[in-house]
């Protein structure tokens, strides 16, 4: 029937059941065709009858053969099914936020991703190689395929907790709820703080996806200007004394999309409206870890009182793990495992313990230091790329994924980002990342994915020809 390659390092199961695969796709087995029996095909390809039970269970499962009691295998014959619509057909996803997240999320190597706020894949595998998987499932953590606790795994959020001591955050394991990712995490805060109709302070510009979720919660977003040393405090006053808002949602360091830090000032002035005001401030923290030296956050001056404090290890370990941690005082964190078990009952312990390994193991500080240097000349070698295709740049310097420039006013921006995709390169127009819609000539550029050749290429002939 076939022979099988015993010195490849492909495993005889999957040999058996690739060959049979092709088979039948080539019309060799026709719909409707017996295939050998366990014993006979073990005989044939000189397997045992255990290898052949393995590989037609996968072949059964991928719905190619089927069993018929008592009588053996058969080819699957094809049910009428409705044609799928050719992707060409498709609806054009459009440039809106809903689809630069799917975009972004997306495994095609073919795009060049200078929209996304992801590091590239090669980067993130260097953190957590299959090898930590391999530990895993030998026992050395058998927790890991045990339920979690509603909170989290206890030996992660101690770690998270002793993390956050060293960022000068007083905090301690009941202080801490892990999470599916910052997503879910700013979700589950949601629905824990919001009303629909409540104000609730946004920067402007600021993360987009965060501003869809808190639209599905029917909530008014008011935003308030991003500046260079943080948020325009001024505005942020203002907003305060019309809206009386029950939350300001914020991101201290590196923030995304315009990769700026908040000064030590402005954070005192923006904890001290809290205080007077009495809302809550939702610190977004997912890439502080890129951050090197001494760095200020609102929940190291605050300790925890009016600051919730959002972390993540996905964007830095990878987007398959999503797990993420929210930091608050103990009674919000009750109501947060509440909100969490009602909405997906508990976390992954497998993901948690994954996580907890990376950390442990010293692997992840190893991996943030080289990232680092890796952006910093990333950072240059994109701002000098991008600024001799045309696009501006307001600061000097900086550090981070993100970098924030903007095209000549006679750019049609929506059209520029269509014409992008189409050439197979994502761009993040700045518009979506404004909650009032402003910010209509930037765009924000990923600086491990911007200092691409055919992208510089794209833009340079793109703006000459709008100019």
């Amino acid at each position: 029937m076939f022979e099988l390659a015993r010195e490849s390092a492909v495993p005889l199961v999957d040999q058996i059941a690739e060959r049979i695969t092709k088979l039948v796709h080539h019309g060799q087995l026709s719909a409707g065709a017996r295939l050998p029996s366990i014993r006979k095909l073990a005989k044939l390809v000189g397997a045992s009858p255990f290898t052949v039970v393995d590989a037609y269970d996968r072949l059964v499962a991928r719905g190619l053969i089927e069993s018929r009691a008592g009588r053996g295998f058969f080819v699957t014959r094809r049910r009428l099914a409705a044609p799928l619509a050719a992707i060409e057909a498709l609806p054009d996803p459009g440039s809106d936020a809903l689809a630069l997240a799917r975009m972004s999320m997306s495994q095609s190597t073919e795009f060049i991703a200078a929209g996304s706020g992801f590091l590239p894949e090669n980067w993130l595998l260097e953190a957590a190689p299959g090898s930590v998987l391999t530990r895993l499932s030998r026992g050395r953590r058998p927790q890991a395929w045990l339920p979690c606790p509603p909170q989290g795994l206890l030996e992660l959020r101690e770690q998270i907790a002793e993390r956050l001591v060293q960022h000068g955050i007083a905090a301690s394991a009941p202080n801490i709820v892990t999470t599916y990712g910052a997503s879910q995490a700013f979700d589950l805060i949601a629905r824990m703080l919001l009303t629909p109709g409540d104000a609730v302070l946004v920067e402007d510009p600021g993360y987009f996806v965060l501003f869809e979720q808190l639209r599905a919660h029917h909530v008014r977003l008011i935003p308030i200007p991003r500046r260079a040393d943080g948020p325009d405090l001024e505005a942020l006053e203002a907003a305060c004394r019309v809206h009386r808002p029950r939350a300001f949602f914020t991101q201290t360091l590196l923030h995304n999309p315009t990769g700026t830090n908040a000064d030590p000032a402005n954070c005192h002035r923006v904890l001290s409206l809290a205080e007077q005001f009495g809302f809550a401030v939702v610190e977004d923290d997912v890439y502080g870890d890129l951050y090197e030296g001494p760095a200020v956050r609102l929940a190291q001056i605050d300790g925890l009182r009016h600051v919730i404090y959002v972390g993540s290890f996905t964007k830095l370990i990878g987007s398959a793990l999503r797990v993420g941690f929210v930091a608050a005082d103990t009674a919000l964190i009750s109501r947060l495992v509440e909100r969490k078990v009602l909405s997906v009952l508990s976390g992954s312990a497998l993901l948690e313990c994954f996580v907890s390994e990376v950390l442990d193991s010293g692997r992840y500080k190893r991996h943030v230091d080289q990232v680092r240097s890796r952006l910093a000349r990333m950072r240059r070698d994109s701002r000098q790329a991008l600024e001799s295709a045309g696009i501006v740049f307001d600061s000097v310097g900086g550090e981070g994924i993100f970098l924030w420039g903007r095209v000549p006013d006679a750019t049609a921006v929506d059209d520029l980002v269509r014409r992008a995709r189409d050439k197979s390169i994502l761009l993040a127009r700045g518009s979506l990342f404004s909650p009032s819609q402003g910010c209509g000539q930037c765009l924000r550029f990923n600086v491990a994915h911007s200092a691409s050749a055919p992208l510089v290429r794209f833009l340079s002939d793109s703006l000459r020809i709008a100019a």
